[in-house]
Order: structure tokens, then sequence, then C-alpha cells
């Protein structure tokens, strides 16, 4: 199933024609009747000519409710603009144009309402406008389709180019990880909390348990329904309504994510592709820079963030470039994900973009290898980011590595060495570094069988899973017991070190049953220990160390 979005400025007929098409009224509040005006996000399910179904998600036009229409927009993969004919292009046109074409929406139909309000000549005219200022963005191409909610006329016009436009839009990918944006939250007696969003990146069954992201409270899905009906499972790409066991209402909240436990990771740091809107779409002149107070909006989410642009000293309207976006509040973010820009001060919409990286590393120095990084990823497959990454950070944290690069498999030519990730050249840099340490030690102290395991360990600076996964992977490294040692190394004793050794063992032998103290022994504490190690003295306790 697809979702549908609204989108158009305030008062051109989206919801009356949402309801003439579905026989659903989406505005559901009191003041939204009474003012006539739709305030917050309403819900419908569509039925087209084939027997197709699509859910539709009715926003508000109004500059004031924006929040609110970013909500409802990130969710949506088919677009439903509405333009009045009577009234043609307005400012707020402008910008729910401008946030379809951020958030990537390629697939739409442009529903020119009140068109019974207008003559043949007005209606080419409002027409060809439309078509001129939508070059250019992802609906360019999308048909246009007069309509009139009062008469009828149109609307089963505009049925069957839904119909052909939905069923040459891909379905929602499933990547095996859900998430579901929560964009309402209410309790039914009897049954407990219910939250309600479009469900993206995998499936959702009944009785699996879940987490309330960024938080961590956890349920488990009771029920599930869509547009009223009661199923076992539902795929992505679908309006969905699950009732939650374990959860207070208070425990949810609009911009929460529903995620499998364990599958999701937050973060309040990202690197990312911006876009700005062009001074066309925007309406005045405008740039980006880190000055200045932003919102940033993904899904139902919303937090301030700090600017942080890479590689420049400002985007100019229509421009594109990298940033860092420091959150402040954490969010469930994925390598693809797309967000929304506004400036607070100036209440306009900036831009948006992709998230490239969503667990980036802070910037330090110079921001080349970040750009260079940065454009290798940018709409770059997973192995690719994969292999950028650990060409630039060398060792990873193999879960930090896949959730970066946005895939389940590491590739070829990647080395797991225990819960590290490591590039080629790394691993060798590792297997040289460790056997560089052993060769030094046995140079220093050939009576030595080999040097401690913990001390290589601490050197290489490594996790113990990572160091173990290390030795075994290197050759011409042998291992016995705590010891580490090249393979063809063994004490070796000089002439002196001969002679006295044999001093040792004819002054041991020669004190029959009183053994000397290490200390009165005529030898270094060294070649006491090479002569344990061989078997030529037994030590009592660790006085010989």
């Amino acid at each position: 199933m697809h979702v549908i979005g609204t989108a158009g400025h305030v008062d051109h007929g989206k919801s009356t024609l949402v309801q003439k098409l579905t026989g659903t009224d989406p505005d559901r509040l009191a003041e939204e009747k009474q003012r006539g005006l739709t305030i917050d996000l309403g819900f419908a399910h569509l039925t087209l000519p084939s027997g197709r179904s699509a859910g539709i998600v009715d926003v508000p036009g109004h500059e004031r409710f924006i929040r609110n229409m970013l909500a409802g927009a990130g969710g949506i993969n088919v677009c439903l603009f509405v333009v009045a004919a009577n009234e043609g292009w307005k400012p707020q046109t402008s910008e729910h144009l401008a946030i379809v074409d951020i958030l990537g929406v390629t697939s739409g139909v442009v529903a020119l309402t009140k068109s019974d309000s207008v003559d043949d000549g007005e209606l080419e005219a409002v027409t060809e406008d439309i078509r001129a200022r939508m070059l250019g963005t992802t609906l360019a191409a999308a048909p246009i389709v007069p309509v009139s909610a009062r008469t009828g006329t149109g609307l089963d016009d505009l049925l069957a180019t839904l119909d052909d436009v939905l069923e040459n839009t891909p379905p929602a990918a499933d990547l095996g990880s859900p998430r579901l944006w929560i964009d309402r939250v209410f309790t039914i007696a009897g049954a407990g909390t219910v939250v309600t969003g479009t469900l993206a990146g995998g499936s959702f069954h009944r009785g699996d348990e879940i987490s309330i992201a960024p938080e961590g409270r956890n349920a488990r899905i009771r029920s599930i329904q869509s547009h009223n009906r009661e199923l076992e499972s539902i795929p992505p790409g679908n309006r969905v309504a699950l009732n939650l066991s374990g959860l207070t209402r208070q425990g949810a909240d609009r911009g929460d994510a529903v995620v499998q436990q364990g599958r999701w990771r937050n973060t309040d740091r990202v690197d990312v592709r911006i876009s700005l809107v062009s001074e066309e779409l925007a309406g005045r002149e405008h740039h980006l820079t880190d000055k200045g107070a932003h919102l940033l909006y993904t899904g139902s989410a919303e937090t301030p963030v700090r600017v942080k642009l890479i590689g420049a000293k400002r985007i100019d309207a229509g421009g594109r470039g990298y940033a860092q976006l420091q959150l402040r509040a954490e969010l469930p973010l994925a390598r693809g994900d797309r967000f929304v820009l506004r400036d607070v001060g100036r209440v306009l919409t900036l831009g948006g973009g992709v998230v490239l990286d969503p667990l980036a590393t802070p910037l330090r120095g110079s921001d080349d290898a970040r750009v260079s990084r940065l454009r290798a990823m940018d709409g770059a497959g997973p192995e690719v980011v994969l292999r950028t990454l650990l060409d630039q950070e060398g060792a990873m944290d193999v879960g930090d590595a896949l959730w970066r690069a946005g895939t389940a498999e590491p590739p070829p030519e990647a080395r797991r060495l225990g819960s590290l990730l490591v590039s080629s050249a790394r691993l060798t840099e590792l297997q040289t570094a460790l056997l560089a340490i052993l060769d030094r030690h046995h140079h220093a102290r050939p009576l030595e069988k080999g040097r401690g395991l913990e001390v290589v360990r601490s050197e290489l600076r490594l996790p113990t899973s990572s160091f173990e996964a290390l030795v075994a992977a290197t050759p011409s490294v042998a291992q016995e017991g705590s010891v580490l040692r090249l393979e063809d190394h063994s004490p070796t004793l000089a002439p002196a070190e001969e002679e006295a050794r044999t001093r040792v063992l004819r002054a041991i032998e020669e004190s029959g049953f009183t053994p000397p103290l290490a200390k009165d022994l005529d030898a270094e504490a060294a070649l006491l220990r090479a002569m344990v190690e061989q078997g030529d003295l037994v030590a009592v306790g660790d006085f010989y160390l």
C-alpha cells in the first residue's frame, strides 16, 4: 500500500477534496470544524478504481501550522498537490512544494481545485503557471487534473490518474529495520495506549517486542490495525495503529518512533548533504552559514540543531553542500534518512537533505578529509560507504560500522577482529606492529620465552576479543599460556650464561635438601627465569621474578 499526502496553500480545498474522494472528513478537531481550517493532521482511506488501496494524510496549509504539516509530510511517498484555480499559486504553495522536493517525493498529481469558478482561458493560464513553477523539482512531471469538489467534475479523472501514478510508484522497501514515526497517541478504554504513524523500513508483527526511541521504553505489540482491519502483521508503506501493552499514554509522544528492540541506534550528531531552496520557491534571498538558530524535521520529529558547514563558509539559495548537524535531542536515524531544515529567526524553510553518516565523529582539523569522505559516500552503495569509512578510520566497532554504512554484511575486503571491523591495510599494520613488539622483546631479552599477552595487548590498545583474533590471524606468532613469542624463537644462552647456568645447577645439587635462595645464587634473575621455563629449575613461589 502507498501513503498519499496532501500539500498546498491554506483554504485551497485539500480537506474538502479528501472528503469527496474518501467519504471521510479528515478534520477531526472541534476547532477545525469551527474555523473551517485544518490545524492538525487528518487521516483517511482511499480505494481506487483498480481496487488498490491507499492511505491519505491530510496536512494543514496555514503557515502557523507548518510544524504539523512537516510531521505528516515525512511519511508520504505520493503527493496530492492542491492548487485552487481561482487563486493560483500562493506563498504556502511554494513552501509546500519546496518541502516535497526536499523530501524526494517524485510521485504525485496536481489537483487544480475550484476549477468551476474560472473560465477555460483562466484555467489554461493557471495550469501553465503551475507547470512553469514546478520545473526543476521532483514533481515537474506530475499530471495536472482540474477538479471541482462542489460539482464533482473531474473527480473520476483524478482517481484514475492517482491509480496510474500509484501503479508506477515502487512499493516501500523492506530493509528488515521497521520504524514508525509516531504522529498520534491516544488511549482506548480497556485496550490501553495506541500509537499511529506510517510504517517504513520493515514489517511489524503482533507480539513483537518494541522500544519507543529515543527514550528506550520497552513494550509489546498487542494488536495491529490498518484502516479498521485487524492484522497479524503489517508491511512497510502503510498507515498503522499499534495497540501497545506495557506502555502508558505518557510513555510515547509525537516525534518518538516505534522500533524493534536492539535494531536501531540513537544519535545526536550526523553528517549530511544539504540542499537549499531556490529564491523562486523561498520568495526571498537567503543563505546558510554556521550562525543562526535552526530546527530539523524528520519523520514526525522536531529538534533544534547546530549547523557546522564542511568545506565551505556558506551555502547560497539553490546551492548544496555538506554539513555536520549537532542535534539537541537524540533521534533514531539511519543513513539515507531525509530531513527539512528551517530557520527559526526568519521563519523560513531553508532547505534540507539526506543523512550520509548517522554516527558521525566530531569534526577535527582540516575539512578536506571529511569532504572527500562525504563525496565518496554521497549516493554510493553500502560496500563503498563502508570501504570509505574503514580507509579513513582504519578500525571501527562492528555494529557502528555496519549501521553507518546501512548494511548487515561487511564487504569481502573488510576483516573482522572480534568486536572490530578493520580494513586490509589496518590489519597489515596491526600484524606488523605485533611482530615488531615480539622481535624487539626477543632481542632485548633473549633468555625469556616471550612477552606477556596482556602487556602486548595494552601496547596495541585493542579490546581483548580483537587482540585474540589478531594473534590467531598473524602467521609466525605462537602462544604458550599467557606468553606470546615468535615461532622461531627459543631462549639462547651466551657462553658466559652457560657457565653461570652450570654454577647454579652445581650449587643447588651440592645444597642437598636445603636449596639456596635466589639472591644467594651467582646468577641474574633473567637467567633463573629462563632455567625455570626450560625445566632446569622448579620455582617455589615467585621469589625468582
